[in-house]
């Protein structure tokens, strides 16, 4: 069974803010998610990484399927 990605649509986002972005996610998170890892850019321009309560192999298999997902062009 996949998981589907959603609110992350495969045409570039030129409008959303990063505030409008978490508070999307945390709408979304109140629906029910299992685990949520965040990556983001900071002022300074550093990686930025938050997650839920999850190992690191868990959040770099999320990632990886995130990359996945991405690199087919937001195809399930």
């Amino acid at each position: 069974m996949t998981t589907p990605i959603i609110r992350l649509s495969p045409a570039p986002n030129t409008t959303m803010t990063p505030a409008q972005a978490l508070h999307s996610a945390l709408a979304d998170a109140e629906s029910g998610m299992q685990d949520v890892l965040i990556i983001a850019y900071d002022a300074d321009g550093e990686l930025y990484i938050r997650s839920s309560k999850m190992t690191c192999a868990e959040a770099f298999f999320m990632a990886n399927k995130a990359m996945r997902w991405a690199e087919s062009g937001g195809e399930a």
